[in-house]
């Protein structure tokens, strides 16, 4: 069972290439000061283990934008993210009466593709401008 824990820092560790996918913690840490009223982040505990870190803008009422979603380096390989996510979609109708999750990640990270294909994410467009190559995908909560 997940559970998902208010935070204000990202305390997971990622190998470097993954890392560089995300924003950095100091600029994490500046996200969430600086936007109490949108923006949630969370520390994604499995039992007593902490696996995971994700953070959501919400940009509309009921609409969330997925900005970060990482599972700590030592929990991967096992689903986890893939449950995680499952269950954090499930957490955000619950406690956030959420109607619709966006995200994206940058083209050509397949593992992130692969991740929110399975929990039900559906590409809308993709983004191909000088400095800028991602794909931006929807889920509609149920």
């Amino acid at each position: 069972m997940f559970t998902f824990v208010p935070s204000a820092d990202m305390k997971i560790s990622l190998p470097p290439d993954q890392a560089e996918m995300l924003s950095t913690r100091e600029t994490i840490r500046e996200i969430i000061r600086r936007n109490p009223d949108t923006v949630m982040a969370f520390d994604i505990c499995e039992g007593n283990a902490l696996i995971g870190f994700v953070l959501v803008h919400r940009f509309e009422a009921r609409k969330y934008f997925l900005w970060e979603y990482a599972i700590d380096e030592a929990h991967q390989n096992q689903h986890k993210g893939t449950r995680a996510l499952t269950a954090f979609i499930g957490y955000m109708k619950t406690r956030h009466d959420a109607e619709e999750i966006t995200t994206t990640y940058i083209r050509g990270n397949d593992h992130a593709k692969h991740v929110y294909e399975k929990v039900g994410f559906v590409e809308t467009d993709v983004v191909d401008e000088p400095g800028c190559h991602e794909v931006n995908m929807a889920y509609a909560v149920r």
